[in-house]
This record gives structure tokens, sequence and C-alpha cells, in this order.
């Protein structure tokens, strides 16, 4: 009888710890508002699907943390919910305007009319006034509508299409009450109650299996050897960090363990590293420990062959067998999965641009595509993170998932697997694995800026000055402190440190980050050295960095090619490769776009990474959508019968291809004058299926300046 082709599906549930260890408050609220919006529906939606099988990897600090908010701790956000907005001071009322429109706007602002109506009272008095006293914008009445719509947003969609309390307060809509918010609160708590208990009963119905991370997600390979930077990517600066700090790794894996044991009634047998960071010693460690099975990325893999896969013209692996089935090292019986790197990213990114019927689709398409492909018996890996890609999806994903799960129940060729049940087919041999992450194969967002290194180096003078202290502690002190460096070893830290990535909050990041260190010292009854006072960053965060503005008038040929120095030398650059964010595309075909400006044209000229022209003439096709509140422009480039077909070019508008790509838009397209703002897109397709839009999240924004703008620039 024919194998079918299993489908092992893994969704990756964290956040890292954020209470502070001084206050023991939480500084930021994403921990409870992530579990309002999806952990308990990403598992209750299995009601509706049960022959479905899938792996869910829940970190402990998110456990930890949901019991701590279940205990009766708060957060400022939350503080400022429950605060009667007849109450609100005047720090309070900046607070709740700032903060309380921090999701999603077309999906989770727009859709509703009374929060979309607050949204645009905010943006219209930002445009009159950079700080305003929004005591003087908004009522009373208005703040507690805000207090309530910003729990209302992130609830559940079962909660918003189920539950008759919240739908009641929808249909609502404005004019809420204290005693309003009172049921927002108890539905919260409720939600928060209800999680853990889900998971335990799809477990117990054998529809789920649960895997675990390292207690507070820390990349494992680093912890033991943080020169591993170095070696997965050579090209990194030297730097000088050397520890081997097995000590602690071991202790996070049996406090991982242990919690899932007293939480759920069973050890996991596997094990999710932190962003799929793997190494020769993090398996040797995983296997002492009695762990079945782990995972890591495709890339991982490909540096690990003897030859690294490929994929033809149609992003098929051509090697599915090298792929999609397990492996383990040479001498070990430890099974290591690695995901298909496409098909994960196009969920995590890619397929929120879509119909939810069309992407589930397309998704399911390919995943047959790779069972017809064959050869038989394939186990094809999908792992990505279950909690942050929904945010950008309608109705936070769940009419994606309903459809995809649809298709996949009802194909008799291919079965979703757990990933306990996908390792009993036999595995393959790997003779070495070279270490490294999901992320380019390497671990450049953790280690690689410099500071990413002064974190990894005031972290290690701290471990330091413990050890050296340890043994006239207390047992107890000596687990307070063990905690608080644990909870600094975390992944998080490091990935907001650096470049790559941007967050609004990487002020808090970084100084719980230190109060965690201060607090060790503290506690050791020493002072701390005052760099632990210094932040660490010592840039200007990637979103604003990598955007310069045009210093001058433009006027570009638009003929594809950089044919002139001085053509595009007064243009605005976008450094697309800097950009980053809760979760990282890796490998985007774009490097740089320019930007520039006539006084009625915009001038676009991107630059990929091989010869533009080239993408097009194997499959790919590319759409520039350009918006902005008055009207919206969309253009397409794609190759057909040997020509290049632009579609939507007209009035004005076009567009060349060569090495580069340039772009000429006439303002009239947008409505657009001096001074007006746009937002810009790019929507790669390959063979007609989405295959990347870049940025992955928001568009760029774009602000035409005016002469006075440009006049800073002038010499005289």
């Amino acid at each position: 009888m024919s194998q079918k082709t299993r489908l092992a599906i893994l969704w990756h549930m964290h956040q890292p710890n954020y209470q502070n260890p001084h206050s023991k408050k939480f500084d930021l609220p994403w921990l409870r508002l992530h579990a309002l919006k999806d952990y308990f529906g990403m598992v209750h939606i299995l009601e509706e699907f049960p022959s479905l099988r899938l792996t869910f990897n829940l970190v402990p600090s998110l456990l930890a943390g949901l019991q701590l908010y279940l205990n009766g701790v708060s957060d400022e956000f939350l503080d400022v919910f429950r605060k009667t907005a007849d109450d609100l001071n005047p720090e309070e009322i900046q607070f709740l305007v700032r903060h309380f429109f921090s999701i999603h706007y077309e999906n989770h602002i727009k859709p509703y009319q009374r929060y979309d109506e607050l949204y645009k009272k905010k943006m219209k008095r930002l445009g009159q006034q950079p700080d305003p006293d929004w005591r003087r914008v908004f009522t009373t009445a208005e703040l507690r509508d805000l207090q309530v719509w910003f729990q209302l947003t992130y609830f559940d969609e079962f909660y918003k299409n189920g539950d008759p309390r919240v739908e009641a307060l929808i249909r609502k809509g404005r004019q809420f009450s204290e005693s309003d918010k009172q049921t927002v609160g108890a539905v919260a708590d409720e939600i928060l109650g209800r999680i853990i208990p889900e998971y335990i009963k799809f477990k117990d119905l054998g529809q789920i299996e649960l895997s675990t991370s390292p207690f507070y997600h820390p990349i494992l390979p680093l912890l033991l050897d943080p020169q591993a930077g170095k070696k997965a990517n050579p090209s990194l600066a030297p730097y000088d960090l050397d520890f081997n700090w097995e000590e602690d790794a071991r202790a996070q894996l049996q406090a991982a363990l242990e919690l899932m044991q007293k939480t759920f009634g069973t050890r996991p047998l596997g094990i999710w590293p932190p962003e799929g960071g793997l190494s020769e010693a993090v398996l040797h460690l995983l296997e002492k420990s009695a762990i079945a099975w782990t995972a890591s990325d495709e890339e991982v893999l490909s540096r690990s062959l003897p030859h690294h896969l490929t994929r033809d013209a149609g992003f098929m692996v051509n090697d599915p067998k090298a792929l999609y089935t397990s492996y383990s090292l040479a001498g070990s019986s430890l099974k290591i999965f690695f995901r298909d790197h496409l098909l994960s990213d196009l969920i995590g990114f890619y397929y929120q641009k879509f119909p939810a019927a069309d992407a589930a689709a397309d998704l399911f398409s390919r995943i047959k595509a790779i069972a017809q492909a064959g050869p038989e018996g394939l186990t094809i890996p999908v792992i990505l993170d279950g909690e942050n890609a929904w945010e950008f999806y309608v109705h936070s994903g769940r009419d994606f998932l309903r459809e995809f799960y649809r298709l996949v129940s009802l194909d008799p060729e291919i079965e979703t697997v757990t990933f306990s049940t996908a390792m009993e087919r036999p595995a393959r041999e790997l003779q070495k694995l070279k270490s490294g992450s999901w992320i380019n194969g390497n671990f450049d967002i953790w280690i690689g800026d410099r500071d990413d290194q002064r974190a990894w180096e005031l972290l290690k003078s701290t471990r330091d000055s413990f050890m050296s202290a340890k043994g006239r502690l207390t047992p107890e002190q000596v687990g307070e402190i063990e905690e608080l460096l644990h909870t600094a070893q975390g992944s998080d830290w490091f990935w907001w440190y650096g470049k790559e990535n941007y967050t609004p909050d990487i002020e808090i990041f970084d100084d719980l980050f230190r109060q965690n260190l201060q607090k060790i010292y503290q506690l050791l009854g020493q002072p701390f050295p005052e760099e632990l006072l210094i932040p660490i960053p010592s840039s200007t965060p990637t979103d604003r960095l990598s955007i310069i503005g045009p210093q001058d008038y433009l006027e570009a040929r638009i003929d594809g090619q950089n044919s002139d120095y001085f053509e595009w030398l007064d243009a605005g650059r976008v450094d697309i490769l800097s950009y980053g964010g809760a979760m990282n595309i890796a490998n985007p075909l774009v490097k740089t776009l320019f930007f520039g400006f006539s006084h009625d044209h915009i001038f676009l000229r991107i630059d990929t990474k091989k010869n533009a022209r080239t993408y097009f003439e194997n499959g790919f096709s590319l759409r520039l959508l350009l918006q902005n509140e008055k009207q919206r422009w969309q253009g397409a480039i794609r190759h057909q019968d040997g020509e290049l077909v632009l579609d939507g070019f007209s009035d004005g508008a076009g567009a060349a291809v060569g090495r580069i790509i340039e772009v000429i838009l006439p303002f009239r397209a947008l409505a657009l004058n001096e001074g007006g703002e746009f937002r810009l897109q790019m929507h790669w397709s390959f063979n007609g299926q989405p295959f990347q839009a870049i940025p992955a999240r928001e568009p760029i924004s774009f602000k035409v300046p005016d002469a006075r703008a440009y006049s800073a620039y002038w010499q005289v």
C-alpha cells in the first residue's frame, strides 16, 4: 500500500518575560494581548477539524507569564484601562492616546467605525501639532471608548463572533460605561483562564502534540559558544567573547520540561530550539536530556549536506527526499526535522495580502505538488510563529486557516501528523551539522552587531560576578539570581538590539534587560557598574536609519540602467536589507530602493540582488502599489512572449527594466502635491503565484519635500 504524504505543522507560541524585576509588574502587555487574540483560538479551531494532527510549541516564559496574569499581576496598559476615565491624569491620558492604537490599522481599527473615528481624530491633530495636550482633544467619553476598543479589538475571533457579551459591546460601539469596561475585563480574564485547559483538552483527545523550548528562549548554540556566530558567518568582524554556559543551558532545558510536565501531565518528546538555532553541541545536550526530536530550517540542512539544496524554476526542491524527511546525526538517535522555508514564510509574510480562500488554495496546491512529484512517504515540515502573523490577516487569519484545514482534511493523499508520529519513519544519516538558525543559516541577528555584543559582554561580566560570589549566597539568593540570568539570556533582547530589527519599544526592552542585571548586583550586595546605566542601542532605530531623504529635485532617464553617476546622486534611499521586525523575512529580492521627485513626478529605482531583467525572464512579475488617503495606483511589470509588459502604466506613468528597475509616476496619479504623503509596497509573484512582499508588513511611508525642505542641502 502506498504511503501518504505527511504534513507536519508546528505553531511556535512565544513571548519573553516582560516582568520588571523591581516592581514585579509587566512593563509591556504583549503576552496578555496575544493571549486574548490568538492562544485560545489557534487550538480551539480544531474542534471543527477532528482529523487534524498538529504540534504546538509552548515556550515556558509564556506559560509562566500567563499564570502570573491569572494570579493578578498587572501591566501599565491594563492599569490605564482599568482606571475610571474621569480619573485619568494628564500623563495617563497621554499614555492612552499614544499606545491604545497599537495594532494593525486595516484589520483591527478601520473595521470598527467608532475606533476608526478616534484614530483619525488623533492623526488629524498630530498633523496640526506634533505634541498636543490630548485632554483638550478628546472628551472623557471618547477616552473611555478608546479604553474599551483597544481591548475589544484584541479579543479572539471566537468571542467577537460568538460571545453575546462581546457582540453586544461591538454593536453598541460608543458611549461605553464603566460597567461596560467591567464586562470587558471579565471576558478578558475568562479568555486567559481558558487557554491552558484548551490545550490539555486537545492533547488528551490526541489531536495535538505539545513540545517546548528552553525556559526563557535562549539561543542555545551561543550559550554553549558565543563564537558560533563567527563560525556560522566567517565574514563577521572578530569579537572578543569566550565562554561555555552549558550549566545554564541544561538548567533552562530542565526547567522547561518540568513546567510542561507539571502543567500538562506529560513530558514533551520534542524541543523547538529558539529561532531554530542548532549546533552539534546542542544536539548532544538534547540527546542527554532524553529528547526524541528537534527541528531547524532548510538553510541549516543545506549548509550541512555535501551538496546544497536547490530549487527549480517553480521553486520546487530539486531533491525532495533530502528535505522532506527526518535526519539523525551519525551515532545519534535524536531525530531532526528541517522546515520548508518557502511554505513557512508564505504563511508568515505573504498570504495576508490575499483573500483567504485564494491564499489557502495556493498553499494547498504547493503541498499537493510536492506530494505528487514524489517519491511517496515524504514528510513536509512547516514551522513558524503561531501568533505574530495573524494581526496582519483579516479576522486574525481564522478564515485562511479554516479553509486550509478543510482542504487538507478532505484530501485522501495527505495526512497531518505530529512530529512524534512523523519521526516513526526512517531517518537519513547526517555526517555533520553546520550550526545556524532559521534566518540566513547564521546568528547575525543575535550577535553580529556591536550592540548585540555589548549586551553579551554586560551579561558575561554580571554572570562572572555572580559565580565569584556564589559560595557565600543562600540557596534562595542563588535561585533568584539564576532566574534573572536566565531571563537575560533570552533571545528577544538581542533580537531587538542592532540594526536588523526595530520596535518602538526598544527603550523599554533595553531598560528591562539592564534592570535584570542591575537587580543581580543588588542581590549580591554590590554596586552595579555605571555602564549598566547607559542605554545599549547606539544608533537610530532601523526604520528611521534606513530611509534617507532626497537632497534635491530629480530628473531621471527611465531606461533601466544607471548610466550616469549623477542621475540618482541626489535621490533618497531605503536599505531594504535592513528592514526587520517581530518576524524577519529572509532573502528579499530587492537590495535598495532609490526615490526622488521633480515638481510633478515620482521617480523610483529598484536595485535587485541579481540583474533585474533576468527575474522577469524567468517567471517573476512585480506589482507596485502606491496609495494615500485620496487615491490608489498600482502598476505591474511582467514578461510575456519574450517581451516586457507593463500593466496599469498609462497617463504619464512609465517603467523600464534592465540591470535595475526604473519607474516614473505623475503626481496626478495619486492626487499628490509637494508636501503630500503616500505609501509604497512591492509585491513579487512567481509564475503567477505570490512570492514575496517588500516590506513584508507595513508599506513604506514617504513625504514629498518642497523647495524649503531641499534648501537644507543647498550650499552657496
